[in-house]
């Protein structure tokens, strides 16, 4: 989670300098302003200027200009007050403290044609699993004959969510026919007559983990029908075994339909326990709920990690006073223009 520390100036001498020099032009203007005199010559003498001084339309015109003045200074000193800022450089330091956790959970998937029409709901199980995870690792591979890789171990969950949807495409029609299934499942089949195999989709879902020099808890979301067709190199009891040796815990979901042949769900049952994991039948109000307390209640070592810290400008505040500023300038100039014409007209009448 991002953590807003504090907001600064990258430069705050380049600001006092600038705020200074402003102060002393600012002084320097005053004293001239004050202490000008009339250059010999040039002044006019004229009787009775108190009456002038005395008469409203003069009143209304040293108001006026008294006015038009003291906008055009506030404006001015609005518009360096913005340039200051900016050139001191605002920024935002932010950040990033990481509590990852030790944990890397594959999700295995039976792509085979048998599983085609449950496979979508599989993937919707996938996702409510995937939200209640919390700093894990997650990865996803798909298997038949072979499995493949649709993106490795990840912590990026927005990607993983994403992926997880673009998998449900591939599976909405329900059928190996479309031309979703076949593209998202290519490289799944070598031979035609050896698929579903549910011994070498876990062997290979087991060899999908990486940092193997890392104390890592380790899980599989294993999803199949347990229907094979063929035989593999791995039986699924060796394949549970190796798990086993591996320190992978894998959890079972089966399609609803292995409930009818029970010596598949014996297997499948028998070959999660091995590895100290659940077993549930796809569907059940509770079957994603239990592999995520059961991926909850595995140890995870915590890693040290040091916080990234990011720096961020924050222009805003500068370049908004110097434009309020530049547009006060520009409004009382205007102003000024159009009364000096008004003026002009009046006098000419």
């Amino acid at each position: 989670m991002w953590t807003r520390e504090d907001t600064g100036f990258q430069w705050p001498w380049l600001v006092v300098a600038l705020a200074a020099a402003v102060v002393v032009l600012l002084v320097v203007w005053l004293a001239l302003w004050r202490g000008r005199r009339p250059a010999a010559g040039s002044a006019s003498y004229v009787a009775h200027a108190g009456r002038l001084r005395a008469l409203p339309r003069y009143r209304t015109l040293v108001r006026r200009q008294v006015a038009l003045g003291a906008c055009l200074t506030l404006a001015a000193l609005v518009a360096a007050s913005g340039a200051i800022v900016v050139a001191g450089r605002v920024q935002e330091r932010q950040t990033l403290v990481q509590s990852d956790r030790t944990r890397d959970i594959v999700l295995c998937l039976d792509a085979s044609g048998s599983m085609a029409e449950v496979d979508r709901q599989v993937l919707r199980e996938f996702r409510t699993i995937v939200d209640g995870l919390q700093g894990e690792r997650v990865g996803l591979t798909i298997w038949s004959g072979a499995a493949i890789t649709i993106f490795p171990l990840t912590d990026d969950y927005q990607y993983v969510v994403d992926q997880l949807y673009e998998a449900e495409k591939a599976f909405r029609d329900g059928t190996v026919i479309s031309d979703d299934y076949a593209v998202f499942t290519a490289g799944t089949v070598v031979d035609w007559d050896i698929q579903s195999q549910l011994g070498d989709g876990l062997a290979s879902c087991v060899q999908r983990f990486d940092r193997r020099d890392e104390d890592r808890t380790r899980a599989i979301v294993l999803a199949s029908d347990n229907e094979p067709v063929g035989t593999g190199i791995y039986s699924v009891p060796e394949a549970a075994q190796y798990a086993a040796d591996e320190n992978v815990v894998v959890h079972g979901i089966a399609a609803p339909r292995t409930a009818d042949r029970p010596p598949a769900v014996r297997e499948f049952r028998s070959a999660m326990a091995r590895t100290g994991g659940t077993f549930s039948l796809l569907g059940d109000d509770s079957s994603a709920g239990a592999v995520v307390r059961a991926i909850d209640s595995l140890e995870a070592t915590p890693i040290d990690r040091p916080p990234v810290v990011q720096v961020f400008d924050r222009p805003r505040l500068g370049t908004t006073l110097a434009g309020i500023g530049l547009a006060g300038l520009a409004l009382v100039w205007a102003v000024q223009g159009g009364l000096a014409l008004r003026d002009r007209r009046g006098g000419a009448r």
